[in-house]
């Protein structure tokens, strides 16, 4: 660790720095371990080891290196590791092995802070942590049995982080996967560059950027710097020099990031990859799960589908892999936008590594009153616990975990003495990004039982919170059934289950009322459902739904009757205020700026 005085300094930037027995070995004893040869499809040859040269970094010819088969030469010696290409996923004849220096990172430097204009947030304070049940008091019947809704639920306050007031917020180390395959011509690539270019305005100092693309191999166009006004200008030649060939391997951009990411010397607060594809890659999945097996680094993974063209299960799957959002961006010109969303989540991060575990604690006779089911893909069971991770958790944000409790026949009768009861408990630990400290908070789900035949005297209200969390999740699982309906020419069926779950929210006004958000989504769930709608835009816009409101996170697409994409004109239902007036800023920089 760089020694720094948090109580003299408590905002600066804490940066691990790695011991030398967890950096690569250097490049003699590699040599010695394996001989470098060229890898062609039919024999091998070998051939002399070339000279690696100082290099002055140049994005263009840098890129035209990798694409002629040839040795990248780097800025730095020194200890370095070499990158292997997935020989099965290139077309081409030849494969080289490329020396590449992972270790070039550059530093981050503690910056002096002004004490009155920083302001810590106090996790202890600021982060609510509670397990509740749709309601408390609960008949016990000897016939039937029942199913109570409840939520897990951690709420921060949100916290408004000024423009140019670094010493306010987490460094951010982010490094950018870019398509550059053929399809990626034209527009796309010049809005994903134009796109890239408006990132650097939201990026500071004590932030770090590396930009890769990847075509049939993956290209390293920088290394992981920081960006300070001169780099700005270094970063902005570089996206601008970026240019288009080959197909789309989209494992072996991760591939590279991945490495980047084990090997640097240094750690940021917060780190996360975004990946920006219009392709597919039918063997992504696998190959990306297994990469993610290797790598010990806490960060989140976003994906951006660009176009038509996209697989949006695809990415929606690989984002799900590290707790990212997925963006679909059909209209080319929000894709900035939709970088500022996901970056003003990164920046407003408060903690990291939080864990939660949920505890079956009811004692006799009420010992087989136990969780039945959960919704989405985040909990893990083991004996009579629950586990939930997620790598990190953003100011203004909440996370909300739905299960079902089930009540089974209960036979006997309850007595006074044992009718209020805790049935779960409920742990949280979250690490404070800036120090590394963690923090624990507890809380249970108590319930008050009756018997079947007995009055309760008071009248019982449903919690309006935790019907608005349930429905979220159900509304989301119909919307996944509908797409499935969809993919078997069953559009009509689809409709019917939209129209159903929508009536079923709406029938209580004060419920439909906290339910806006996935109204919304159902109504235009069902919009992308008929035939037309679905081929166009449906199937993708479904996909993003079902991911992002399991996740809530990342902003739900909205399109037009016609078919048209739309600007974001209200908060989206998962933003805090940091990416509210990122994604604002972002807006009213346009010409002719014009929500819908």
């Amino acid at each position: 660790m760089i020694k720094t005085n948090f109580q003299q300094h408590p905002s600066k930037i804490q940066v691990l720095q790695r011991p030398q027995s967890q950096l690569p070995i250097n490049l003699s004893q590699q040599l010695q371990q394996k001989n470098l040869e060229y890898v062609q499809q039919q024999k091998i040859a070998k051939q002399p080891v070339r000279q690696t040269l100082q290099y002055q970094m140049n994005p263009h010819i840098n890129q035209l290196q990798f694409k002629q088969s040839q040795l990248v030469q780097q800025t730095q010696l020194g200890q370095q590791i070499t990158y292997y290409p997935n020989v099965q996923s290139i077309q081409r004849s030849q494969v080289v092995q490329k020396i590449i220096n992972y270790q070039d990172d550059e530093m981050i430097q503690p910056k002096k802070d002004n004490l009155k204009q920083t302001i810590k947030y106090d996790l202890n304070v600021n982060l609510q942590f509670e397990i509740k049940p749709l309601q408390k008091k609960v008949k016990l019947f000897p016939n039937k049995a029942q199913y109570l809704p409840g939520i897990v639920s951690i709420k921060a306050q949100d916290k408004i982080i000024t423009q140019n007031s670094e010493n306010q917020r987490v460094g951010v180390d982010l490094i950018c996967l870019i398509d550059i395959s053929g399809s990626m011509e034209g527009v796309k690539i010049q809005m994903a560059k134009q796109s890239l270019i408006v990132l650097l305005q939201f990026l500071g100092d004590n932030d770090r950027l590396q930009l890769i693309t990847f075509d049939d191999y993956a290209h390293r166009l920088s290394p992981l710097k920081r960006v300070t006004k001169q780099n700005k200008i270094y970063f902005t030649q570089i996206i601008q020099q970026i240019q288009i060939d080959g197909g789309t391997c989209i494992s072996e951009g991760t591939k590279m990031a991945f490495c980047q990411l084990k090997n640097r010397k240094y750690v940021n607060n917060v780190t996360s990859i975004f990946l920006l594809s219009d392709g597919q890659d039918g063997n992504a999945v696998q190959r990306i799960s297994e990469q993610i097996k290797t790598v010990n680094e806490v960060f989140t993974l976003h994906t951006f589908g660009f176009g038509q063209d996209h697989d949006a299960s695809m990415m929606t799957q690989i984002c799900n892999l590290k707790s990212g959002s997925f963006y679909f961006v059909q209209n080319v010109t929000l894709l900035d936008e939709f970088f500022a969303d996901a970056l003003g989540g990164l920046i407003s991060v408060v903690g990291e590594q939080l864990e939660i575990t949920i505890t079956s604690q009811a004692p006799p006779p009420y010992q087989n009153i136990q969780i039945s089911k959960t919704y989405g893909n985040m909990w893990q069971k083991k004996g009579n616990q629950y586990y939930i991770t997620q790598p990190q958790f953003s100011s203004g944000s909440r996370k909300d975990f739905v299960f079902e409790l089930a009540l089974p026949k209960f036979s006997g009768r309850v007595q006074d003495f044992s009718r209020s009861i805790g049935v779960l408990f409920a742990e949280l630990k979250i690490q404070d990004p800036t120090n590394n400290s963690i923090i624990t908070k507890r809380a249970s789900l108590d319930l008050n039982f009756f018997n079947f035949d007995e009055q309760i005297n008071e009248n019982i209200y449903p919690d309006l919170d935790v019907y608005a969390q349930y429905f979220r999740v159900k509304g989301t699982e119909v919307i996944d059934e509908a797409r499935k309906a969809c993919e078997q020419n069953k559009n009509e069926d689809a409709c019917k289950l939209i129209d159903n779950m929508l009536i079923q929210i709406q029938q209580n006004p004060n419920v439909a009322a906290q339910c806006t958000g996935i109204i919304q989504d159902l109504q235009q769930a069902k919009q992308a459902s008929t035939r037309t709608s679905y081929d166009l835009f449906g199937q993708k816009l479904m996909c993003q739904m079902v991911c992002n409101n399991y996740q809530q996170g990342g902003v739900n697409s909205m399109f037009s009757t016609q078919g048209i994409q739309l600007q974001q004109n209200q908060p989206a239902a998962y933003q805090n205020i940091q990416q509210q007036q990122m994604m604002v800023q972002v807006q009213q920089q346009k010409p002719n700026c014009r929500q819908y």
